[in-house]
């Protein structure tokens, strides 16, 4: 197939899902990615692609101008966030490759992108990726949010991103999410707003799919490096406010009944553009705050105990699979739990309450059969429901029936109408 993949964001193995398909899609298909670039960070994630002989047809943004459109847009019901990624300029550069080249499947990966996609929609075949239920997300981040201008922008944010999703489900045939509790909830958003309380959750969720996130088997392998005693690791991309309260959580409220037990035990918080809300708690000696790395590998499989108590969440949490991968066992939220198919007590540990994090993560650093156990089953459980290949063919299908619809619509427009027999 010939497929035009089109990203806010350039991909990376910090914006895995994307390149995590991109991997497996470049084995038998040709693939052209057309990505939004605003930093310098985003420029050198396209030049490490195209180093690997991906076509990367990069537009630059300036984050003054995006700022600027989500300004404008307070007193419009458009999410600011769709405002922020709407771009002229990435319309019409995908406009005019469709124009240039022949594509197969349009594939818009997240909110943000399909923001600047919506009038191809209605003349291409297009998936749309939409990762997560972002209106799900704001509603959450309404009420745990780590600031209070998290919280008032998650407010503000909530009912125009329903009534967005809600208007792109409708326009939209094709769909996918990474959890089911991302479908529920999309599926609600279309009750919601097309007031159909007769159809069933099947009739109403037709179209729209669920496709995991995956992870490198390869490059998340372990290496028996030798694990620090006690070490408990926490990693994630720390200017998302979803991370950024679960740091801090896990600091205020899991590490001191964990301290009280073993003093000794520290902290790792490993991602990039910590706030300085985090950057502050590294005035204690047991907590690290690294900041960007290039490979967070070495942090996750030295760590004893990944924790993952997440505040709030939507979609597949790739920290707690990269961290089963490498073989560090793994302490999860229950919501995060139920997107997996992980079972609790033999693949991670599940809790619900700061207590309930502190007393297993003392069991497991006392029990060190328990640890080798959720370790082994950790990593298998990754490879049996989590490959890349495996989940992209399932992309594929979703690719072929999109492309197939739309060849079917432009055939049935453009047949001649049927001429009815009979003698005049």
């Amino acid at each position: 197939m010939r497929i035009l993949f089109v990203t806010p964001y350039p991909p990376s193995r910090i914006r895995v899902r994307a390149y995590g398909f991109l991997s497996q899609l470049r084995q038998q298909h040709e693939v052209t990615i057309v990505a939004q670039c605003a930093s310098e960070r985003d420029m050198a994630d396209v030049q490490a692609l195209r180093g690997q002989g991906y076509e990367v047809i990069e537009v630059q943004e300036s984050r003054r101008q995006a700022v600027l459109r989500s300004g404008l847009a307070l007193c419009s019901p458009l999410p600011l966030q769709v405002a922020y990624a709407r771009s002229a300029s990435f319309t019409q550069t995908v406009q005019r490759l469709c124009l240039e080249r022949t594509y197969d499947v349009i594939h818009v990966e997240h909110l943000r992108g399909m923001a600047s996609m919506e009038a191809l929609a209605r003349t291409h075949p297009l998936v749309w990726d939409a990762v997560d239920c972002i209106s799900l997300l704001s509603k959450l981040a309404m009420k745990a949010g780590p600031s209070f201008s998290v919280r008032t922008v998650a407010r503000l944010e909530y009912k125009r991103t329903q009534r967005y999703e809600a208007r792109m489900l409708d326009q939209l045939p094709h769909v996918i999410v990474t959890s089911q509790i991302d479908r529920d909830a999309m599926i609600a958003l279309r009750r919601i707003f097309l007031h159909d309380i007769a159809s069933s959750d099947d009739e109403l969720g037709s179209g729209i799919r669920v496709v995991s996130n995956g992870v490198d088997l390869e490059y998340f392998q372990p290496t028996q490096q030798v694990r620090r005693r006690f070490n408990l690791v926490f990693s994630g991309k720390m200017s998302y406010h979803a991370n950024v309260a679960t740091a801090l959580y896990l600091h205020q409220q899991v590490m001191p009944l964990i301290w009280q037990q073993r003093p000794e035990a520290t902290l790792t918080i490993v991602g990039s553009n910590p706030p300085k809300a985090l950057q502050a708690l590294t005035s204690d000696p047991r907590v690290e705050v690294t900041g960007y790395i290039d490979d967070l590998r070495s942090y996750v499989e030295r760590a004893e105990i990944m924790l993952s108590p997440m505040v709030y969440s939507v979609g597949i949490q790739n920290k707690v699979l990269e961290a089963m991968a490498l073989g560090t066992p793994v302490i999860v939220a229950a919501q995060a739990a139920v997107a997996l198919n992980a079972l609790p007590g033999q693949d991670l540990l599940v809790a619900e309450t700061a207590q309930g994090f502190a007393e297993s993560a003392l069991h497991l650093m006392n029990d060190a059969e328990l640890r080798t156990s959720l370790s082994q089953h950790g990593r298998n459980y990754v490879e049996r429901h989590h490959n890349w290949k495996v989940l992209t063919d399932q992309l594929v299908d979703v690719y072929k029936g999109a492309s197939s619809a739309y060849t079917q619509e432009k055939e049935a427009i453009a047949a001649p109408p049927a001429v009815l027999g009979g003698a005049f």
